[in-house]
């Protein structure tokens, strides 16, 4: 009975969750109101109070539930690669998927739109997923460096240079991506950028003939 009611709270917790990315993507986060996501989610807006204390609580579960394992599921991947340049193709590879199927580019939007008004979450979401993920490129960067098959100058700033392309593509999607004229091949994009980093950062003498 007990693993039932759990699972029954869970659920209820996942139903509030996407009725709240739903409805701050759509109507912003300033504009959405607890009364609505409850009712988005089929649920009353004391059970939402239950569960949330407020937007910002609902915010910053969507990042931990929604965002921070998409990262990392990538960082462990992109870990288990024997090479630095090996790991660095597995993330480009990666990034169309974490754009295309994931929520990561509309709690972007959501970010960008409202940064200024709320900058708590704000810093959450950069403290906890856009600096994670260049903390794993800088990882990956320090690491081939040291093996000798990188040749990076500065580390932490190549990594915010690999990953720009990665959110303008995510908020270049979610602005665009459904006009016919805003359609970006994701894969042939990403596979592009893979090929110029390196021919960037592989050490000259490690480059093939």
């Amino acid at each position: 009975m007990r693993a039932r009611t759990d699972e029954a709270k869970d659920l209820r917790r996942q139903a509030l969750l996407d009725a709240a990315l739903d409805e701050f993507a759509e109507r912003g986060f300033a504009a959405a109101r607890m009364e609505d996501i409850a009712r988005r989610a089929d649920l009353s807006k004391g059970t939402l109070y239950l569960y949330f204390e407020s937007k910002e609580d609902l915010f910053k579960a969507l990042v931990d539930t929604k965002a921070a394992p998409r990262l990392d599921e990538i960082e462990a991947l992109v870990t288990e690669m024997p090479s630095a340049l090996e790991a660095l193709a597995t993330f480009a590879q990666l990034a169309p998927m974490l754009i295309q199927r994931s929520p990561v580019p509309r709690l972007a939007k959501i970010i960008i739109g409202e940064s200024n008004q709320f900058p708590e979450i704000a810093d959450f979401y950069r403290r906890n997923f856009i600096e994670r993920g260049m903390g794993v490129i800088r990882s990956v960067l320090e690491q081939g460096v040291e093996r000798g098959e990188l040749e990076v100058e500065d580390p932490a700033l190549t990594a915010r240079l690999i990953m720009g392309p990665m959110v303008l593509s995510a908020v270049w999607h979610v602005l665009y991506g459904d006009k016919p004229d805003g359609r970006v091949d994701l894969e042939k994009l990403f596979a592009l950028h893979a090929r110029y980093l390196r021919r960037a950062l592989v050490k000259r003498e490690d480059e093939p003939t």
